[in-house]
């Protein structure tokens, strides 16, 4: 309890705080009985979704306007590290709003991260929301998805096939006002935002958990789906050169061992894919040694440009 609260709020005085008062006061009926995992994650929901706070709200009022958006997003890519340099301005800014802080490497190199895993899931909650509040239709009225979902659990393969399809169907007007890098790419996060929101819809009915995890303060997300008794990891990247591909894998054996799941998703979002390369590159890679699936697939989101 005392680490996965000083995991979500890495030591910040007045969350800790708050928190701690939501954890034993608001949510905490039992006053006399120890205090357990599922009051964390009553209160932690409460906190996540249903409870004002002034810090918060103080840091999404600085994040979500221009020009500090675009930093914001620019730090939720998966693929590279922000540098870090306090002549910035507008990393100055945000780093003394206490929107962002710094992470070092190696007592030489600085890099933009987020402050706490939770001030990072409320910014992306945020995002997610601003950003793509209506989804349109997800499926056709129709359409089977027995093989998607049901009694036996989710197969994850299916799932990210629906929603690529989805993509490819509604971006033209989804994406229509997605934010842009100079370069005139949409930011990677707008995807990420999008299929969270798509997941959130699409299994919500099903009484379906799904949040999103960042194990390192900085762009690594994580898709985690609670289904009945199942947990499900859906470990995001974008795919860059064979080498990361490579690397990802192996990150992704270890979070699975680390999440005490046997099999763990690994989706790539990529411009496109050619069937030749799909054939390739997704596969299911079984590592004997830790008795770990890794189950490689990819996105395909279209044209990158507005």
């Amino acid at each position: 309890m005392i680490d996965r609260i000083y995991y979500e709020f890495s030591g910040h005085p007045g969350l800790t705080c708050w928190f701690g008062e939501v954890l034993t006061e608001k949510y905490n009926s039992e006053k006399r009985a120890p205090i357990t995992l599922k009051n964390f994650e009553i209160a932690f929901a409460a906190s996540l979704f249903a409870l004002p706070n002034n810090t918060i709200l103080n840091i999404i009022s600085k994040a979500k306007v221009s020009p500090y958006r675009n930093v914001l997003l620019e730090l939720f890519q998966t693929d590279k590290k922000v540098p870090f340099t306090y002549d910035d301005f507008f990393l100055n800014y945000l780093y003394t709003n206490g929107v962002i802080d710094i992470d070092k490497e190696d007592l030489l190199s600085y890099y933009a991260r987020f402050p706490s895993p939770f001030v990072q899931k409320r910014l992306f909650n945020y995002f997610s929301r601003d950003l793509f509040r209506d989804l349109g239709r997800l499926t056709e009225p129709f359409e089977k998805i027995d093989h998607i979902i049901n009694d036996s659990g989710i197969h994850i393969k299916s799932l990210m096939q629906l929603y690529e399809r989805y993509l490819a169907k509604n971006k033209d007007w989804l994406l229509k006002d997605a934010p842009t890098r100079k370069d005139l790419r949409i930011f990677e996060a707008v995807y990420h935002f999008n299929l969270y929101m798509f997941l959130h819809n699409f299994l919500s009915p099903y009484k379906a958990q799904i949040w999103p995890e960042f194990p390192t303060g900085n762009g690594k997300i994580d898709m985690i789906i609670k289904y009945g008794n199942q947990i499900y990891g859906i470990e995001l990247k974008s795919f860059t050169s064979e080498r990361a591909y490579n690397e990802a894998i192996s990150q992704s054996v270890q979070y699975a061992l680390q999440l005490q799941v046997k099999s763990i998703a690994l989706a790539f979002f990529v411009d496109t894919i050619d069937d030749e390369n799909r054939q390739k590159y997704e596969k299911t890679h079984e590592y004997n040694a830790t008795g770990i699936v890794v189950e490689t697939m990819f996105i395909s989101c279209g044209n990158p440009y507005q």
